[in-house]
């Protein structure tokens, strides 16, 4: 058991690296490299190429940090009375409105050919917003390690 507790905790820490990996580099890499070419065509072709793409790669993190949390729930069930958990339970469940809302709704709005620029700015906040709300997550839980 304590080996299967291991590698879920593992997996589920990858996965997380993958997911908050990729949101931080598309805030703070791509978006900033993309504002500097000259050619808005491209660079709304580049944003929507890498964004599907990273959509994918972000759900099947999301997957996995979602069946890794369940299973180390069951190994530990203890957590459920912890307030901090309580609280990181809570925002997961924000942050997957957040990203669905993102990714499936204000993101391909915002990458049709003639988004009103408003759309576009929706779509940006609410990415930064989840960027936040998901570091609380991680905060709240390393706070639960023993």
């Amino acid at each position: 058991m304590r080996n299967l507790s291991l590698f879920l905790r593992w997996l589920h820490v990858v996965a997380a690296i993958t997911w908050i990996g990729g949101m931080l580099f598309l805030a703070l890499v791509l978006v900033p490299v993309t504002r500097r070419l000259g050619d808005a065509a491209l660079r709304a072709r580049l944003f929507h190429a890498v964004g599907v793409r990273f959509r994918t790669v972000g759900w099947i993190a999301l997957g996995v940090l979602v069946a890794t949390g369940l299973a180390n729930l069951w190994l530990h069930p203890s957590l459920l009375t912890a307030p901090r958990f309580q609280w990181k339970l809570g925002l997961v469940v924000l942050t997957l409105v957040l990203s669905a809302v993102h990714d499936f709704i204000l993101g391909p709005l915002a990458g049709a050919p003639g988004a009103a620029p408003s759309v576009r700015v929706r779509a940006s906040w609410l990415a930064r917003t989840n960027v936040v709300v998901v570091l609380v997550i991680v905060l709240l839980g390393l706070s639960l390690l023993r």
